[in-house]
């Protein structure tokens, strides 16, 4: 991945659902970083969710 790439929240749950097993298998070792990617992952969402509503109050009358 380039530097200046950003990673997709698809490549997040994938990332999640790795790590899921890897917990599952190994133990908590890989806790912290599940919980850090959970997090970035709805910190996007949110931010997604609460621009599309402010689009959707703003959009100009027909």
């Amino acid at each position: 991945m380039d530097k200046g790439q950003q990673v997709t929240e698809q490549e997040i749950e994938n990332g999640l659902s790795s790590l899921a097993r890897l917990i599952d298998r190994y133990g908590d070792a890989y806790w912290p970083v599940f919980e850090r990617l959970e997090r970035e992952l709805g910190v996007r969402r949110q931010r997604r969710e609460r621009l599309l509503a402010h689009l959707q109050d703003n959009r100009p009358a027909h």
